[in-house]
């Protein structure tokens, strides 16, 4: 074993997902780096990978986003036959309108030759899964059959476990208030509090809070959070309670991620529908504590959700929180 002294200082700036999954990564491939993951909160994943609706699918037009995403999705199938990460390939589902398929059409055709896999159902096959679907009309299904949903903070217990038993250090509620550049510009030191470490590696993995991290560094990163909204109805009894146990698609005999034809989407968890939207014009900009505005379930989510599903008619959520 190299002796400390010797071993490759890494620092890690984000205990987030990013965060701890470079950190293991780097680990696995170099045991002997003497890496430490600092954050200003006082646990791993605490920012908005806490906040994250947690879904994953392979369903991309980009070929890079598709390798991107079937490299992580065998992984996390990986961990998950070790430990538990919550992970259920649920699958996904798209409904889309008349005026939607024909921008579908070019992007299905990539995928059906990537071998991503799907199918394409017709809309009343749907409705013989689920009978209490609203009249709404639909043209098109598709079934994402390789997405699901994880536990984010389980990844985040699991990352962290391997981390430290790699030989990774971790420093909690500790924030970077400073960099120290050498003459050509290059970070050369980290300031954490009052005091300067000074590492071979420098790996900023902040998120939405990265370019307010580098402005310390006197660089500007073109990266500009937009905040997200995400609402949990209650689905313990009658009709949602049907809707969440929908069978047939999956082996959790549960209704797969479902995304309207609006984007607003359906994502069931335990006895509750996790709702959301990415509406377009929600202003940029990193709000430090973000909040759910119950307005915008009403007037902006619910309205998509009930034309398709009836028994959110009356839905208010009894939890609400927002992130970027």
């Amino acid at each position: 074993m190299t002796d400390k002294a010797d071993r490759s200082r890494v620092i890690i700036i984000g205990a987030g997902i990013l965060g701890l999954a470079s950190a293991y990564h780097m680990l696995q491939r170099d045991r002997d780096l003497d890496l430490l993951v600092v954050d200003r909160l006082n646990g791993s994943g605490r920012g908005n990978t806490a906040r994250s609706a947690a879904g994953y699918r392979d369903m991309f037009s980009s070929p890079l986003n598709r390798a991107l995403s079937r490299g992580s999705i065998a992984f996390y199938e990986q961990v998950q036959a070790e430990t538990n990460i919550g992970l259920k390939r649920l699958g996904y589902l798209w409904l889309n309108t008349l005026d939607q398929r024909p921008r579908f059409h070019a992007t299905l055709a990539a995928m059906a030759a990537a071998g991503v896999q799907f199918d394409i159902l017709d809309p009343e096959e749907l409705r013989r899964h689920m009978p209490e679907m609203g009249s709404e009309v639909l043209a098109q299904v598709i079934w994402g059959r390789n997405c699901g949903i994880l536990n984010p903070n389980l990844l985040c217990r699991f990352y962290e476990k391997k981390i430290r038993a790699l030989g990774g250090g971790f420093a909690y509620g500790v924030e970077v208030t400073g960099f120290t550049s050498d003459d050509q510009g290059r970070i050369s030191g980290v300031k954490l509090g009052e005091q300067y470490i000074r590492p071979g590696t420098v790996v900023v993995a902040t998120g939405a809070w990265i370019n307010p991290t580098m402005k310390l560094a006197g660089l500007e990163i073109p990266v500009v959070p937009i905040k997200r909204q995400l609402f949990a109805v209650a689905a313990k009894t009658g009709s949602r309670q049907r809707l969440l146990c929908t069978k047939g698609f999956n082996a959790d005999n549960l209704l797969p991620l479902t995304i309207m034809p609006g984007g607003a989407f359906l994502r069931p968890t335990t006895g509750a529908f996790i709702l959301g939207f990415a509406n377009k014009d929600q202003p940029p900009g990193l709000e430090e504590h973000p909040a759910a505005d119950p307005d915008f379930f009403v007037s902006r989510i619910r309205p998509q959700i009930v034309p398709y599903f009836p028994a959110f008619r009356e839905a208010m959520p009894e939890y609400a929180w927002a992130g970027h």
